[in-house]
């Protein structure tokens, strides 16, 4: 969290009676605060006015405010505080969740709404922490439940974007943790290899002679260049038939030795390796081969793996650029659109089909961070459209000296009644606790802000969303 946040300090504390703890403290450098250290309480602490309020607590800066003078944390120098109260199920005050830093710190809207979405997920984890055990247990639980929800969010770059990321954290890890997983599983095969096989492969490989030797190097030569990706009824025709091309070579041990070469992957074009395999040794060789065709699938895997997971951290990246001079910069709106969708494959992947029709456009002088907030927005609210099945269809052109981004669904359509209400401030047709009513209101806000336009046609099994931005030569 204080990473998100770019602050020494991220704090969740938990009230006593007449002291406050430190129950979870950032590992970042120039924090103060050690986990179960106490402070007492009625000292001026901020965290005091936040449980007092039971609200949310900005202070910029603490010197510039008499208020704070005698605040034991502005004696550590963390003089910037912004935080909210933790509630248990019961309403009675748990502590609060905050950031504080050392120097001045003015928290844009999205920094707001990312701590309360925190807040939200702790919260939740209280109900769940709510039995009959003691609150020690309580404690350890709610800790453990914590270091899980930050594990699923570390690789999220610093930035106020991390708002409008909440509702894909758990997507989005795990598209980063399955191919972690591949990765871990297919370290486990080679080390067991190097642990159990490697020797004896030495030994066993040195005892071939030389034209043995070449036989089975072009075994596995040929072994990692085949496709592996076939299904298992394919696998079992492929099998077949060489099991009968082995007979017809009168091979011994046909249906033992075509078993070895499908596992290892290989399926025809045998002619080569006929006279290994007329070999005594044949299968004590093949299953060398197997052994080590399990190693060359493992390095694939991981190649695969460590480029699908790169591929959403750097959507992650790009997606959280943000350029604080507040200028406009030039940027490809259709990379912009195609990193929200890296990052919504998690969902797209349930069963939505993606079409793109991508005009070639120069880059487009604009505010590429707000521009992606408002794709997230319309490719979210599409998806929500669809229930996560369906047609999203994409299509990026150029009229009338104007970039046209058209973003359609096929879900059940805006009733023609309420699509004037849509882009109102609070108006959301999502069920409580699902929609705030402000995503489409922020989006015309920032539309607006590059003198632009949005429009929304809708009819039952199709919703298109047409933003158009000015071209500036």
């Amino acid at each position: 969290m204080a990473d998100l946040f770019e602050v020494p300090a991220g704090l969740i504390m938990k009230v006593h009676s007449t002291q406050i703890e430190v129950l979870v403290s950032s590992q970042t450098e120039d924090n103060p605060y050690d986990v179960h250290e106490k402070a007492d309480l009625n000292t001026g602490l901020y965290c005091e006015t936040v449980m007092a309020q039971r609200d949310e607590l900005h202070v910029p800066n603490a010197l510039e405010d008499i208020e704070w003078k005698d605040n034991p944390d502005v004696k550590l120098q963390m003089i910037s505080y912004l935080g909210v109260p933790l509630i248990w199920p019961n309403n009675q005050i748990f502590g609060t969740i905050c950031v504080l830093d050392n120097k001045t710190r003015h928290y844009a809207s999205l920094y707001h709404a990312l701590l309360w979405q925190f807040k939200e997920i702790v919260d939740g984890d209280l109900k769940l922490l709510v039995s009959e055990r003691k609150q020690e247990q309580h404690a350890k639980d709610l800790a453990i439940a914590l270091d899980r929800l930050k594990a699923t969010q570390e690789e999220l770059i610093q930035s106020e974007k991390m708002a409008a990321l909440g509702h894909l954290v758990a997507g989005i890890a795990h598209e980063i943790n399955t191919p972690l997983g591949a990765i871990r599983s297919s370290v486990g095969h080679i080390a067991h290899f190097i642990d159990q096989d490697l020797k004896r492969l030495l030994v066993f490989f040195h005892s071939l002679s030389e034209p043995r030797q070449q036989d089975f190097l072009a075994l596995l030569q040929q072994a990692a260049s085949r496709n592996t990706n076939l299904s298992t009824r394919d696998k079992r025709k492929l099998k077949k038939a060489l099991t009968l091309q082995l007979q017809e070579r009168a091979i011994e041990n046909a249906a033992s030795i075509a078993e070895h070469l499908a596992k290892i992957g290989i399926y025809d074009d045998i002619e080569a390796f006929l006279p290994l395999l007329k070999a005594p040794d044949c299968l004590a060789i093949l299953e060398i081969g197997y052994q080590l065709a399990i190693v060359q699938k493992s390095t694939r895997s991981i190649s695969l793996a460590s480029d699908r997971a790169a591929k959403t951290i750097f959507a992650l990246k790009n997606f959280a650029r943000f350029d604080s001079s507040g200028e406009k910069i030039s940027a490809d709106i259709t990379e912009g659109i195609e990193t929200v969708l890296t990052l919504y494959q998690n969902q797209l992947k349930q069963g939505v089909d993606v079409i793109r029709h991508y005009a070639s456009l120069p880059p487009l002088l604009c505010y590429p961070d707000e521009l992606n907030q408002v794709w997230t927005n319309l490719v979210h609210n599409a998806l929500y459209a669809m229930t996560n099945k369906g047609t999203l269809t994409i299509e990026v052109a150029e009229q009338d000296n104007q970039v046209l981004v058209c973003i359609t669904d096929s879900g059940a359509g805006i009733p023609d009644n309420i699509q004037q209400k849509i882009f109102e401030a609070f108006f959301t047709t999502k069920p409580p606790g699902e929609g705030s009513g402000l995503g489409l209101d922020i989006v015309q806000k920032i539309i607006k802000k590059h003198e632009g336009a949005i429009r929304v046609e809708s009819e039952p099994g199709q919703t298109t969303f047409t933003v158009s931005l000015p071209i500036t030569r």
